[in-house]
């Protein structure tokens, strides 16, 4: 299966990633690389990611939920529907492509660091309209019944995961931004949520959220 997301793609414009590492310079002149993430990271981000998300949305009024910022804008309820689309989607990404044969050759085209898929990802400063199939449906009414919705699919995602194997560094997934390895893909996913429970708490801070 294969998932576009969009909604990233112009953070990239007129940035450079050098291969596997961003240079940066201490002020001593000589050049700080950024560490790669280990496997317990991934999961403890996955976990905070998780308690973040329920905590901003956990005890929302039904009206909370359905309160929309503006014409456009989405209700607490939606942002939480398009977070489980995505990373169903996703979800559904890593499975077709653990079930191929690893590709370690293209881990050169892998040109961004994991510090850096995490760095664009929560940043909401670029906020662009997501594709049409991630569009949110207005398919949950409660926060118990969204956040119930999230968890079990989260939870099932973290046990497939904990499951698999595979190097996920091995795996290499084409995003229209570039590749990217399922390691980080997962970062992404995870971050993705963080990304969104910051709009969440846009929409509880905006005039006329109901008490």
């Amino acid at each position: 299966m294969k998932i576009l997301i969009s909604v990233v793609c112009l953070v990239f414009l007129g940035s450079f990633y050098s291969e596997n590492k961003t240079v940066q310079v201490n002020s001593n002149g000589t050049e700080k690389v950024e560490e790669p993430l280990n496997k317990d990271d991934i999961f403890k981000y996955l976990e905070e990611t998780r308690e973040g998300l329920e905590e901003s949305v956990e005890g929302l009024s039904d009206a909370q939920m359905q309160f929309k910022p503006d014409a456009e804008g989405w209700s607490v309820a939606e942002i939480v529907e398009h977070i489980i689309i995505v990373e169903g989607g996703l979800r559904s990404m890593l499975e077709a492509k653990f079930a191929e044969d690893p590709t370690p050759e293209l881990k050169a085209e892998v040109k961004m660091t994991d510090e850096q898929i995490l760095g664009f990802i929560t940043d909401r400063s670029q906020k662009v309209k997501t594709q049409s199939q991630f569009e949110p449906s207005a398919k949950y009414a409660t926060s118990e019944e969204a956040l119930e919705a999230f968890n079990d699919q989260r939870e099932d995602i973290v046990d497939f995961l904990k499951d698999t194997e595979v190097d996920m560094r091995n795996y290499i997934n084409e995003f229209p931004f570039g590749k990217i390895d399922a390691y980080q893909t997962v970062l992404f996913m995870a971050g993705h949520t963080a990304r969104h429970t910051q709009q969440i708490e846009e929409v509880k801070s905006s005039p006329g959220f109901p008490d």
